[in-house]
């Protein structure tokens, strides 16, 4: 039992980081942006890959021929002559 209290001793002791130092705020600036840019590109990817999925699952529009009958409708105004 005393062996065992003496190695989880030794291992905190070991695993117990140094005194740390104060990080300066360009740094601080630096690794939030770095997250938030790697958030982003993450957030791209999964919408990304969410749409692909949904396009490959929807069903493929029928084309214009299997529509109907198109109808193509012109209006001319008549020219008017000025009295």
């Amino acid at each position: 039992m005393i062996a065992l209290v003496l190695v989880v001793v030794l291992l905190v002791t070991v695993a117990t980081p140094a005194r740390a130092e104060a990080m300066e705020v360009g740094t601080i600036i630096f690794l939030v942006g770095v997250g938030v840019a790697v958030l982003i590109v993450i957030a791209y990817l999964i919408v990304a890959n969410v749409s692909e999925r949904r396009h490959a699952e929807a069903p493929a529009r029928a084309p214009m021929a299997d529509a109907g009958p198109l109808v193509l409708v012109a209006h001319v105004n008549a020219a008017t002559e000025s009295p």
